[in-house]
This record gives C-alpha cells, sequence and structure tokens, in this order.
C-alpha cells in the first residue's frame, strides 16, 4: 500500500500526457503509485506513456478501456488503486513539485477533512495567471456557496479513500460537471479546504476552450441536472436545498453561462484578432 494513488485518463493526449507524467516524476513526495487509463486512445498516447514506463522507475501501471468517457476511467483507476489519499490529474495539466508533499502533510494534520484541492496557475501563449488571489492557508468548503461557483479543481484535487469506500463515485456517462456533482456531494457531508498555494498548471481555459459555445451550453445542461440530483437526495442529509433555493440556483446557473459565453466570445474575437483575421 502506498500513501497517495494518483489517477490519470487519457484519450488522443498525445501532445500532453508526456508533459503530466514529468510533472509527477519531478515531486518531491514519492510514496507513490500512478494508475493510468486509456480511454480508447487512437493516436499515439499509450506508446508515448509505454515509453516513458520503461524509461522510468515508478511504481506504474497503465490500464485499458473501451472508451466510456472521464468517469468511467476515472472509476476504473480508483478502483485499481491501493492509496490512502486518491488525487487526480487530467492528462493536459501538470503539478507543480511540492504538489503531493504539501497536500498530504496538510491532510494528515487535519484528520477531520476529507477533500482538499489548491490554488492554481494557468498558462497560455506565455502569459501566466494565478487563479485565486488569497490571504489565508486555506479556505473552507461551504456545501451552499458551492451550489454558485466552483471551489475544487479537478487536477488539484485529493480524497480520502474512504469516501470511495463509502461508494461515492464519478457518475459515469456523463462528459461535464459530473465532477463537480461528486464535490458537492462530498462537501455535504464532509468538510473540505482549497489550499491557497497553487501547486497545478494548467494550459486551457476553464471554460469554452476554443470558443465551443455548444460545450458551454452542454455544461449549463449538467450544471442543472447536478442541482436537480442534489434536491433529490435531500432525504438523506441535514443540509437541504429548499425549492426557492433550488428556483434561485437555476437562475443563478443561467446567468453565470450568459456570462462565460459572453466572455468566451471576447476572447475569441481577441485571438482572431491577434493573428490577423477578420
Amino acid at each position: 500500500m502506498c500513501k497517495v494513488s494518483i489517477v490519470i485518463p487519457y484519450y488522443n493526449s498525445e501532445e500532453t500526457i508526456l508533459r503530466a507524467l514529468e510533472s509527477i516524476r519531478k515531486q518531491s513526495f514519492t510514496d507513490y503509485e500512478v494508475v493510468l487509463i486509456n480511454d480508447g486512445s487512437t493516436d499515439n498516447s499509450e506508446k508515448i506513456v509505454n515509453d516513458f514506463i520503461s524509461k522510468n522507475d515508478i511504481n506504474i501501471k497503465n490500464i485499458n478501456q473501451l472508451n466510456k468517457g472521464p468517469s468511467s476511467a476515472r472509476n476504473n483507476g480508483i478502483k485499481a488503486s491501493k492509496g490512502e489519499y486518491i488525487a487526480f490529474l487530467d492528462s493536459d495539466d501538470s503539478y507543480e513539485p511540492k504538489k503531493l508533499e504539501t497536500q498530504v502533510e496538510f491532510m494528515e494534520k487535519n484528520k477531520e477533512i476529507f477533500i482538499t484541492s489548491t490554488n492554481y496557475f494557468i498558462e497560455k501563449e506565455y502569459n501566466l495567471a494565478l487563479r485565486y488571489i488569497e490571504e489565508k492557508e486555506y479556505v473552507e468548503a461551504n456545501f451552499y456557496k458551492m451550489l454558485f461557483k466552483f471551489f475544487f479543481y479537478l487536477s488539484s484535487t485529493m480524497i480520502r479513500r474512504e469516501i470511495f469506500e463509502e461508494g461515492m463515485f464519478f457518475e459515469e456517462g456523463r462528459f461535464y460537471a459530473e465532477d463537480h456533482l461528486l464535490f458537492l456531494q462530498i462537501a455535504r457531508k464532509y468538510r473540505g479546504a482549497r489550499l491557497t498555494m497553487p501547486l497545478v498548471r494548467i494550459y486551457k481555459s476553464e471554460f469554452g476552450e476554443g470558443g465551443l459555445t455548444k460545450n458551454l451550453i452542454k455544461l449549463k445542461v449538467n450544471e442543472f441536472i447536478n442541482f436537480k440530483i442534489l434536491y433529490k437526495e435531500n432525504v438523506n442529509h441535514d443540509k437541504k436545498i429548499s425549492m426557492p433555493l433550488l428556483g434561485f440556483v437555476y437562475a443563478f446557473a443561467y446567468l453565470k453561462h450568459l456570462k462565460r459565453v459572453w466572455k468566451t466570445t471576447i476572447l475569441r474575437k481577441n485571438k482572431n484578432y491577434a493573428g490577423g483575421r477578420k
């Protein structure tokens, strides 16, 4: 058994998977295993992964499955893992060198906290931005606030194994907001926190990469599905979602969707202008 299992699903990730794996190899914390799940890739991703495995003395396994989506891949990775903590990394993101060390140390000291994430950098076209500007060591998760705003970023998230032993997993068959649903379900029952230190780096816009408004529409629909599921689960929890609150959450989510579409459209226009296109 190891302290941390890092679950990485990948699908046609030949351009980014090596960067993700190298960021793990450079970790200051070494008591970990890597569980890779090839979700039916058709490019050279698996070859790159196998080359990396052959050249590095790391506790790593590569699982193949038919293309079923990231939720299925993550769930299979969790079930194949052995760590006390489960960490996640998307194949197009990367860890900062002290990511695992810092997060494990925090969770070992704070046994009452079952899920943590961290601040992160957004790196695009030689620009580097910090996602959150916060002064405290960490910010504690609040279930009701999370209904209105994303709190945990998947690639920065670490969860105690007990959560999954209870039967909580990513809902399969969905490609949008399924991670946010799981995080809300955990935060509804357990304490969580986001560390202020930036320990992950992402290389894409958080929403609507490339100006794909249709993806934002799917995200909005799936967020609404999440709220409906959480409302139906009221019977199992002390933290209830009333009908008025549900209506307000729906309205707020729709306004947030319009803001995302506007921001994505502006970014796409600016990118086209920078490239000399009219």
